[in-house]
């Protein structure tokens, strides 16, 4: 599955790039750098976190077909069929759930706290989507499907998610009928009163309909969630209502409403005294010269690069080969994101020196255990530190924020 993946990230970046560019020809600004690069930060995580998930989840389907299935199905285009519809029935009322259910709005919100949608939000998912997912999922074994027949169909029907983030496709039709289009899915980001809560199909609208969350796009959509968040790092986008629902815990009186916090819809409180949980950080000005930016973008395209030939290689090499890989891969993105979002801060700095010296002090292992491989990064690392040496110096700067 993982190779399936590394083949599409390069088509799913080469789309992104050509809408940034459609979108900086029209000047529209549906696009910020700091903002894109901060949801490939969140989806790199993701697809990390997905090779844990997506075994669990495996894992839990089969433990619940060996144990609790009630019906026998046979194994043919028609479980195909019907798993189709299943998953998709499904990913409905989980999506639903998610956002009426606190401790599942907090999985999910990483994916909505953006106010640009375009197609990099395809990325902006949390790794804990992924597993508070498994209990909807272990149902369908119970009815006879097959484990890894709904994780294939998941997967596929799941490449739908993907093209549904973007603000350029009109409506289509008699296809709005039918199945979640962009402009079903701009309503589900929207924050306008009219919008919220609405269209959480994932392929087909027709359950919207059915119970009644269907909305059409009438007026113009403003992106975002209602509470008060700034972009500020992949960890923060991840970890943020989960950091809001602690401090409501812990304000709480009482141990009834304490337990209440985690599974009351989003914006219940008990009587506690506090004007503005959700009171965003503050963020320093990411002012960067032309050289610094440069920096950050040779760590996303390096990472970027790594994380897609780790996927599509993996199983190939030792374990402790692949880890490296991943946390050389992943710990570049994440780091190019931070650098965009806040600048060169001196924390920022301080953290770059020390990935690089923990990279570079174990890279010499992995050409003991792969010289060719060990070979490129090692010349990444040292291109890296050249890089961070010669262009990273406090010089003129100029505010990334103003880039399309």
């Amino acid at each position: 599955m993982a190779n399936y993946i590394a083949l599409l990230i390069p088509v799913f970046l080469l789309l992104i790039g050509i809408e940034w560019w459609y979108s900086y020809q029209r000047e529209d600004r549906r696009y910020h750098g700091p903002n894109t690069a901060l949801n490939m930060a969140v989806g790199a995580i993701d697809q990390l976190g997905a090779l844990l998930y997506m075994f669990l989840l495996y894992v839990a389907m089969d433990f619940s077909k060996q144990h609790f299935q009630m019906v026998e199905m046979p194994l043919d285009w028609r479980q195909w069929l019907l798993a189709f519809f299943a998953v998709d029935f499904t990913s409905y009322w989980y999506h639903r759930c998610s956002h009426r259910v606190n401790f599942l709005w907090a999985g999910h919100v990483t994916h909505h706290s953006s106010n640009f949608f375009n197609l990099s939000n395809g990325f902006r998912t949390s790794p804990f989507q992924g597993l508070f997912r498994i209990p909807f999922w272990m149902l369908m074994p119970v009815v006879g499907f097959d484990p890894l027949l709904l994780l294939v169909t998941f997967k596929v029907v799941g490449l739908h998610d993907f093209f549904v983030h973007t603000p350029y496709v009109a409506k289509l039709g008699w296809l709005e009928k039918v199945i979640v289009t962009p402009s079903h899915h701009r309503v589900h980001h929207g924050k306008n009163d009219l919008y919220i809560d609405k269209n959480y199909g994932s392929f087909l609208i027709i359950w919207d309909k059915m119970f009644g969350t269907y909305q059409e796009e009438t007026e113009t959509v403003e992106y975002g969630i209602t509470s008060a968040y700034t972009d500020d790092s992949p960890v923060h986008a991840i970890t943020y209502y989960f950091k809001i629902l602690a401090k409501q815990w812990s304000l709480t009186p009482g141990l009834w409403n304490k337990v209440r916090v985690w599974f009351m819809p989003p914006g219940w409180r008990a009587e506690i005294h506090v004007t503005d949980l959700s009171k965003p950080l503050l963020v320093e000005a990411n002012r960067l010269s032309k050289k610094q930016k440069r920096y950050a973008i040779w760590l996303l395209a390096v990472g970027v690069c790594g994380f897609v030939l780790t996927l599509f290689a993996y199983r190939l090499y030792a374990v402790f080969l692949v880890g490296y890989t991943f946390l050389f891969s992943v710990s570049s993105i994440v780091q190019g994101a931070l650098l965009l979002n806040h600048g060169f801060t001196n924390d920022i700095r301080f953290w770059e020196k020390f990935r690089l010296f923990v990279l570079l002090l174990f890279v010499f292992f992995i050409v003991d255990i792969h010289w060719v491989i060990g070979l490129l990064i090692l010349l990444c690392l040292l291109l890296s530190g050249f890089m961070w040496w010669k262009w990273t110096s406090p010089g003129e700067s100029q505010t990334w924020g103003d880039l399309r």
